[in-house]
């Protein structure tokens, strides 16, 4: 009997044991169940904060000598210059060369086979090149001092407003919307302020810089003087001759091509030997092709030194050249007949006007059965010009029976701008060439008013009516003459140099990434 109560401990216990082994099991997959759901909360949490915008603004992804760049900001450059660079290639079509395709990430498409950068990485590239520029002037003008006036900060508050206005055109929600849709979904408008009064810091520190920079009358001289073959104005007159030119596909191309090639070459100089005059030069083009050079001045040319194409330039910019001198150059298609006209040092200084401009009525030809050749349109075209130099001669007889000054001038294109098309702008930097400085522009007028302004020492009450074949009738009031052209261009030339040097001068490291990088989405 005694086996008998012996065995029941033994049973007891295995079915303790049991139990506990149950219970720690459903205890451990409660446990796992909870660590899996805090671990997916934690995860969730997570992603939303790495997403959410505040982070994007806040975490640094890049750093480029000591400046650090957030999501935000770094997506602002990268779709900036991602902007630039598209309409470049629309300013360029049909010169080859594609971008990528718009509807797919950067980061997804392959540039460059050979090397495996993607289109994200090229962009990248240009983005990381502007932010250096910008962090080395910034870096150095926070060395030197320099702060953003109020008309700076004046720029900045028009420029968010304009953010502002243009969400509004779009009917979206807010600015916020606009600038994210524009430089990536992280970007506000307290961020683009900071952006802004960055970018400006440098620019208007490295504009600060190139104003520094001033010169004497004799080094402006000294200047010229050494670099006149290139900014000297060269005027010439040149008509290309082809002749008939066998096509790719021809048999015995290259032999047929040499012979046409002669054939132009020999035509050009037998043109050539017939010139004497700018006339005989305009005739002999109309002679060779009147649909090209049906316009006289359709074979003038006025360029820079520095822009004549290498083939002519030695011959146009020798010392020893007159007008009318004629030369005949060879080239692959045939031969250029040239004729030197002129050579301008820009020793004159640029004037300054105002003026209204009467334009006659316009007439098309289309509104005739015969066209151009029509006489109802000869007719309707004659009488426009004659109403338009009736308004323009009344509109001149009141100007000068209120003193022909600059107010009567103003108060004139106040009163009838609504009449007329007119430009009351004060035109400040006219000069004989159209010329593009680093930070200024020169404009050219129509020929018959430049001849007006430069043929002899204005005074600031000179004042002329001026009938131009191109714009119709110009009311003109001489304002003043200003600096001596040769000196403008020879400043803009040494201050860019100058200026150049400076931006070199700007040691700027690479950028360095930081594991947050992977929250730029490209």
């Amino acid at each position: 009997m005694s086996g008998m109560f012996d065995a029941k401990p033994d049973k007891a216990k295995r079915k303790i044991e049991r139990s506990i082994k149950e219970k720690r099991a459903k205890k451990k997959s409660k446990n796992i169940t909870i660590i899996v759901m805090v671990v997916f909360i934690l995860l969730f949490i997570t992603a939303m904060i790495l997403n959410s915008g505040w982070i994007r603004r806040t975490l640094p992804v890049v750093t480029i000598e000591g400046v650090s760049f957030t999501t935000a900001e770094f997506e602002y450059f990268f779709n900036s210059q991602y902007m630039e660079y598209m309409n470049m290639l629309q300013q360029f079509q049909g010169m080859g060369g594609s971008g990528p395709d718009q509807s797919r990430p950067l980061a997804s498409q392959i540039y460059n086979r050979e090397t495996g950068e993607t289109w994200a990485d090229i962009i990248s590239s240009f983005a990381y090149q502007r932010m250096q520029t910008l962090v080395g002037l910034y870096n150095a003008a926070s060395e030197y001092g320099f702060e953003l006036n109020e008309e700076h900060h004046e720029r900045i508050r028009n420029e968010l407003l304009m953010v502002e206005l243009e969400a509004a055109v779009y009917d979206l929600p807010s600015a916020d919307n606009l600038l994210q849709r524009m430089y990536g979904n992280s970007l506000n408008m307290n961020a683009f302020k900071k952006l802004m009064e960055f970018i400006a810091t440098a620019e208007e520190y490295s504009e600060h810089i190139r104003k520094s920079f001033t010169y004497t009358d004799d080094q402006l001289d000294e200047f010229y003087a050494e670099n006149a073959d290139d900014l000297d104005i060269i005027t010439y007159r040149v008509l290309t001759v082809t002749g008939d030119l066998p096509d790719q596909s021809e048999e015995n191309y290259e032999e047929k091509l040499a012979e046409a090639v002669a054939e132009a070459q020999a035509l050009a100089r037998n043109i050539a030997a017939g010139i004497t005059t700018e006339d005989e030069f305009i005739t002999a083009a109309l002679e060779y092709n009147e649909n090209i050079f049906s316009n006289p001045n359709s074979t003038i040319r006025e360029v820079q030194g520095e822009r004549i194409e290498e083939l002519y330039s030695a011959w146009l910019l020798n010392s020893s050249i007159r007008y009318g001198d004629v030369e005949v150059f060879d080239t692959e298609r045939g031969a250029a007949i040239l004729m030197f006209v002129s050579r301008n040092d820009n020793n004159y200084q640029i004037a300054s006007m105002r003026q209204i401009v009467v334009i006659p009525e316009t007439v098309s030809p289309e509104d005739y059965p015969d066209g151009e050749n029509d006489p109802g349109y000869i007719l309707a075209l004659n009488e426009a010009r004659i109403n338009a130099e009736a308004r323009a001669q009344h509109l001149y007889e009141l100007f000068e029976a209120a003193g022909s000054t600059e107010e009567a001038m103003l108060e004139l294109i106040e009163e009838h701008s609504e009449d007329d098309t007119t430009e009351g702008i004060l035109f400040d930097m006219i000069s004989k060439f159209p010329y593009q400085g680093a930070d200024f522009r020169v404009v050219k007028v129509v020929p018959e008013v430049e001849e007006w302004l430069f043929e002899e020492e204005r005074k600031s009450v000179d004042s002329k009516l001026i009938e131009s074949e191109l714009q119709g009738f110009h009311i003109v009031y001489f304002v003043e003459y200003g600096k001596v052209f040769s000196h403008i261009i020879a400043e803009d030339r040494m201050r860019t140099a100058a200026h150049n040097d400076f931006l070199d001068s700007l040691t700027v490291g690479e950028p360095v990434k930081h594991i947050a990088f992977f929250l730029v989405s490209m």
